[in-house]
């Protein structure tokens, strides 16, 4: 059995596909980023080590205001989850969630470049400009999105 000084660890990421009426909220990162600098991807970040509840939830919250200036509002749903290595070495999972638009008006802020507010339709015509990872979300929003809501309840 291995002992708890063996246990591997990495950093968890949340990031948010901010949904407003029938938009999305995507932003180009900033070209001077080191970690994936001048792509689209949404807005999201690292979790801070904290001790409580709704740390997921509340790591969206901070992010998406720091990247885009949008608040969310509580409720959020979990679409998707990959893991890759950033260029420091780390090992990090990522979280996407579909979260709704609160307030706020989106504009570029720490570490962005670019904003906009597409459609599910204009964000699968950008496949060309996309890395790979963000058009794997946006895949997995598309398939959530056709979920019919009253199949989720118990």
């Amino acid at each position: 059995m291995a002992e708890e000084k063996d246990i591997q660890t990495f950093v968890l990421a949340v990031m948010g596909i901010v949904k407003k009426n029938d938009k999305y909220l995507i932003a180009k990162r900033s070209s001077s980023d080191k970690q994936a600098g001048g792509v689209w991807s949404f807005p999201g970040g690292k979790v801070d080590h904290n001790i409580g509840e709704n740390i997921i939830e509340n790591a969206l919250k901070r992010e998406i205001i720091e990247e885009v200036g949008v608040e969310i509002e509580d409720h959020i749903e979990f679409i998707y989850n990959d893991g890759f290595i950033r260029i420091s070495g780390h090992h990090v999972v990522m979280m996407t969630f579909l979260c709704f638009y609160k307030s706020g008006e989106a504009r570029a802020l720490e570490d962005q470049e670019e904003v906009r507010w597409l459609t599910l339709k204009e964000l699968e015509k950008m496949k060309e400009e996309l890395p790979d990872y963000t058009w794997k979300r946006i895949m997995a929003l598309k398939d959530h999105e056709k979920i019919d809501p009253s199949r989720l309840l118990i």
